[in-house]
């Protein structure tokens, strides 16, 4: 027998949420003619928050595959905007890193994701959007938390 599925749960509404959000950031790329693709400007965007990380990490952190995550970096540094190297701790490891030409993207970028947390505050008031988003740090940080955990029992000796 089949029940309801009511689509206005936590879990849905985070779901529609983020495909809107990244949507309107999307359109927003793409209407600024940027000359990079929407899921460049995404890598991009997550290489400045995070970098200099190794391609693996940005691969996973992006919801990428190793070979888009790999072409989307060519085409990123082809363009100046990134540059690899080698991790002087592990060789096997190319690190990947913002350069300086970057710069001025990223704060179109910026601009248009302010534009995008307009439209998604509304007529939210100031007190409650910074409620709202502590409130998702922690939902965030408990993710991360469950990640770690997960992925430290899958890595421990047998």
């Amino acid at each position: 027998m089949y029940d309801h599925i009511d689509s206005d749960t936590f879990f849905f509404l985070l779901l529609d949420i983020a495909r809107m959000l990244r949507a309107e950031f999307e359109h927003g790329v793409n209407k600024a003619e940027l000359e990079i693709t929407p899921s460049e400007a995404r890598t991009l965007v997550n290489i400045a928050r995070f970098g200099p990380l190794g391609q693996n990490d940005l691969a996973d952190m992006s919801g990428f595959g190793a070979m888009s995550a790999t072409r989307m970096l060519k085409n990123l540094e082809d363009a100046g905007l990134i540059s690899r190297s080698t991790n002087p701790n592990d060789r096997r490891v190319k690190m990947v890193q913002i350069d300086d030409k970057a710069a001025p993207l990223l704060a179109k970028l910026a601009d248009i994701s302010d534009e995008v947390k307009g439209v998604t505050r509304g007529s939210i008031p100031s007190q409650n959007w910074r409620a709202f988003e502590n409130l998702l740090k922690v939902v965030r940080d408990n993710h991360l938390a469950a990640y770690h955990a997960k992925n430290l029992k899958e890595i421990e000796p047998k």
